[in-house]
């Protein structure tokens, strides 16, 4: 460990004098400061954290308001060599003329090896300025880390990661009369209509919230730094703000997270979260009819069961997979969830969190729940380690590594939705971190945040094993997860972007995510396609035994494609023989675009699309009392 004091050689004390008349001297009279000492290590290795002290003395005649004092980088000014360009202490007495303070703080070394400077000066961020000496250029030596990081996790064909995925197109959202939708952090929950159309459901407002439906516009794709190409949303209706009748135990109760629709019951699910609520737990979910000729009703309100952490699934409500659901769970279809951010008082999950929950019962007041992933700290949940806690308290885990993180007090989670295909199945939760530097600054006002978006990927099997009690819920982690670029480019330093609302629709294998700040201020839903695995050789959607089945040949296509209605083991043989009572051509909206029942021979027929724009379309044929979907992408 290095140690430089006022009593250093002359070399230094030179040093220190050539820095001093190059450096601006000091805001006005009142304001000085001389540099004392700095403990610091002499070595370090590449992104390693370390502390460091650095000691000034008041030599001003005003006393310091310690908290407005900052130290900064300089050579060059407010550079981020050691990971961020201020040092801070948020709390403090003044610092009287004469009197000395350490400044201290966890730093991080440069990721390149080699010399670096440590130069540094007292900056008064009231005014604005630097004032006294500079910290002596004094060079750290940094030395290259010889760990590498892990390989990769393998890809696993019927377990869901990143590449499953691909990105079909965006769309834009309506503004809402006297509300301002740019700062909400909304919910998505889909609607299919009887005809097949999709709608979606959302909030919008930033102080009070309003529900709105929108319908589904035919998606564009996002060409690089241009939206203007994008489609707006219909509105379909204003609804109101969804809330309950009266305060309850002291907290008003708001649709102001997550919500999940029932076409069978046209009932909204929703959920209320406070972060920094300190009493005892409130109602959670609540459930809402929005009958067809607009009337609203609010029918019920439920508490969480006593649990460890409550908070971590307040977030918002989801749809579990009746094959899941059945094996796992004791029949539960539903999920609260989603985990993440510490919350006053109390702890949520340090990571992804998801319990399952029956259709709640009006004449119960608790819900009936089983918890399937969730993390008490000192558990917590992986991530990467391009961070460093520089003086929190909250969820301490300083990397070892630029590889090896966990979440911390910057990270959250907000909504996570179950896919169950044939051939790809997975929960994804959509994280988002703070990166480099992580500072309680101020009573906890981030200073300079830098944040990445993430998806993380949990393997169904291992959730289920949890949820029965074969496997410890804090020791599930995810099969992979992957820092997110958007289609248009989200500055890594927005603090107001979030992902607050996903949903997954089975029948077009679609995701949709909701963004707040998705293109500049605005928000907007972003629609990926899971793509079909590639494997199953005929492009078939199989239902399983001699079942009936469509198929797709080739697929993608241009312009004309073959659709194969039939029984499995006919197809397989090259030999249709079931004919289908109805098969047409939809938009991924549900808008159809041809009927082609009439055209079928054999249990075949061809679509010729040269006249249809690229894009994602869903083939649906009706067949012994089955309804079979199949998505079909046109690439021009």
């Amino acid at each position: 460990m290095k140690k430089i004091s006022e009593q250093g050689n002359r070399t230094m004390r030179m040093f220190c004098l050539m820095f001093i008349m190059m450096a601006t001297v000091s805001v006005n009279a009142a304001y000085d400061a001389q540099f004392v000492r700095c403990v610091i290590p002499e070595t370090l290795t590449t992104d390693e954290i370390f502390p460091a002290v650095i000691c000034m003395r008041n030599t001003g005649d005003t006393a310091w308001p310690i908290a407005d004092i900052l130290m900064h980088s300089q050579y060059p000014a407010n550079n981020y060599t050691w990971g961020t360009y201020f040092i801070l202490q948020h709390h403090g007495d003044s610092l009287a003329p004469g009197d000395t303070f350490n400044f201290t703080s966890n730093l991080r070394a440069p990721s390149t090896p080699g010399k670096w400077a440590f130069a540094w000066q007292c900056y008064h961020k009231t005014v604005g300025q630097l004032f006294g000496e500079i910290v002596p250029a004094e060079s750290i030596y940094v030395q290259q880390r010889l760990e590498t990081p892990p390989p990769p996790p393998q890809h696993v064909d019927s377990l869901l990661d990143s590449s499953d995925f691909e990105y079909i197109g965006s769309f834009k959202l309506p503004t809402v009369a006297s509300y301002d939708h740019a700062y909400v952090a909304s919910g998505l929950a889909l609607r299919t209509m009887p005809d097949g159309s999709k709608r979606f459901f959302l909030n919008t407002g930033t102080y009070t919230q309003c529900l709105y439906e929108v319908e589904m516009p035919q998606l564009e794709k996002i060409e690089g730094t241009n939206h203007s190409t994008l489609n707006t949303a219909a509105l379909i209706k204003q609804w109101a703000t969804i809330a309950w009748d009266s305060a309850i135990g002291g907290e008003n109760i708001t649709a102001n997270s997550g919500f999940w629709w029932d076409d069978s019951t046209n009932i909204l699910y929703w959920t209320h979260c406070n972060s920094y609520y300190a009493g005892s737990p409130f109602p959670v979910l609540a459930a809402t009819r929005l009958a067809d000729d607009g009337t609203i009703t609010n029918l019920k309100y439920w508490y969480m069961p006593q649990v460890p952490l409550w908070k971590a699934y307040w977030r918002g409500i989801t749809h579990i997979p009746k094959t899941f659901a059945d094996t796992y769970t004791g029949g539960r279809d539903l999920a609260l969830g989603f985990g993440g951010i510490y919350s006053i008082c109390q702890t949520a999950s340090s990571g992804p969190a998801i319990a399952a929950i029956q259709k709640p019962d009006i004449l119960q007041d608790t819900l009936d729940l089983v918890e399937v992933l969730r993390y008490i700290y000192p558990e917590a949940a992986v991530r990467n380690g391009n961070y460093f806690l520089a003086n929190t308290t909250i969820w301490i885990y300083q990397p070892p590594s630029p590889w090896d993180g966990r979440f911390t007090s910057g990270s959250t989670c907000a909504t996570g939705v179950f896919i169950d295909l044939p051939d790809k199945k997975g929960y994804v939760a959509f994280v988002r971190h703070t990166t480099g530097r992580i500072g309680y600054d101020w009573g906890g006002v981030g200073v300079d945040y830098h944040y990445e978006d993430d998806w993380y990927f949990y393997d169904l099997k291992e959730l289920g094993d949890a949820a029965l009690g074969n496997q410890a819920l804090g020791s599930v982690q995810p099969s992979s997860f992957v820092k997110i670029d958007w289609p248009y480019p989200v500055s890594n330093t927005a603090t107001y972007h979030s992902v607050s609302g996903a949903c997954f629709d089975p029948q077009t294998r679609i995701m949709y995510v909701y963004c707040s700040f998705a293109l500049d201020r605005e928000p907007a839903v972003h629609a990926y396609h899971v793509k079909e695995d590639s494997s199953l050789g005929s492009e078939a959607v199989r239902t399983g035994g001699s079942g009936p089945e469509i198929a797709a040949s080739p697929n993608p296509f241009n312009p004309a494609v073959v659709i194969s209605v039939g029984a499995s083991r006919n197809i397989e043989g090259n030999n249709v023989s079931v004919t289908p009572l109805h098969v047409a051509i939809y938009t991924i909206s549900g808008r159809m675009i041809t009927d082609l029942s009439k055209q079928m021979v054999n249990g075949r027929v061809s679509w010729d699309a040269s006249h249809m724009p690229s894009g994602l379309y869903i083939v649906q044929a009706h067949i012994r009392g089955k309804v079979l979907t199949k998505s079909i992408i046109l690439m021009k």
